[in-house]
């Protein structure tokens, strides 16, 4: 019985350790600057953050 619980737990261990390497490492990344008002017009932005980068569409 003892076996089966060491293989289960072995199990989890590796499924945890590969879960942990394939995750991206957390970046303390600047916050996105504030949209600048438009005059006389009203501006629709979406920004997409990739990673390290962020890309910003506007209407």
């Amino acid at each position: 019985m003892s076996s089966r619980i060491a293989t289960t737990l072995g199990a989890i261990a590796l499924t945890l350790s590969l879960g942990a390497l394939a995750a991206p490492a957390a970046v303390a990344a600047p916050a996105a600057p504030s949209p600048t008002p438009a005059v006389g017009s009203v501006a629709v932005c979406l920004n997409l953050p990739l990673g390290s980068a962020s890309i910003s569409f506007c209407i």
